[in-house]
C-alpha cells in the first residue's frame, strides 16, 4: 500500500456522504475524518453513507473497533437511523465491515457490504440518475492525493 488518504464529499441530491479511503487505515484516523465530515455545513445526519475501501487495509484489533463504536454511539451528529454501505474487493475489507456491522447493534445503523458500485447505490435508495455522478465524484476523489 502506498499512502494513506482519507477523503469525502457530500452530495446533497440525492442525499449522500461519499467516504474514500486508501492505504493502511486505523480508526482513529477514520473517526477523524468522520468528525471532518459533520462539520460540513452540507452536512446532514440523515443522508446515508458510501465508504469506499477498496484501496485500503484495516490495521485493528476487535477491542478498537468497540471503542471506535462507543465514541460513534457517543456524537449525535454521527448517530442517526441511516443506511451505510462499504464498497469492498478483499477479505480484509469485508472482515472489517462485517466486524462493524456485528458489533454495531445499535438499531440506528443499516450497514452492507457490496462488491459493485450500483448495488450498494441501490441499498442506499440513490435513484440510478445519480450513480454516474457517484463515480465520477469517486474518480475525483482518487484522483487527488493531498
Amino acid at each position: 500500500m502506498t499512502n494513506t488518504v482519507l477523503k469525502y464529499e457530500i452530495i446533497e441530491e440525492p442525499g449522500l456522504i461519499v467516504r474514500y479511503l486508501k492505504g493502511q487505515i486505523d480508526l482513529t484516523s477514520l473517526f477523524s475524518l468522520m468528525l471532518k465530515s459533520v462539520e460540513d455545513k452540507r452536512y446532514s445526519k440523515n443522508f446515508g453513507v458510501l465508504y469506499d475501501i477498496r484501496d485500503a487495509e484495516f490495521v485493528v484489533q476487535k477491542e478498537s473497533i468497540e471503542d471506535f463504536l462507543g465514541k460513534v454511539r457517543g456524537n449525535s451528529d454521527i448517530v442517526a437511523r441511516k443506511r451505510v454501505a462499504f464498497l469492498t474487493m478483499n477479505p480484509n475489507q469485508v472482515v472489517f465491515s462485517s466486524l462493524l456491522n456485528r458489533l454495531a447493534v445499535t438499531g440506528l445503523f443499516s450497514l452492507h457490504t457490496f462488491s459493485t458500485l450500483p448495488s450498494a447505490l441501490s441499498f442506499l435508495n440513490v435513484d440510478s440518475s445519480f450513480f454516474q455522478e457517484v463515480e465520477n465524484t469517486l474518480q475525483a476523489l482518487k484522483g487527488t492525493d493531498d
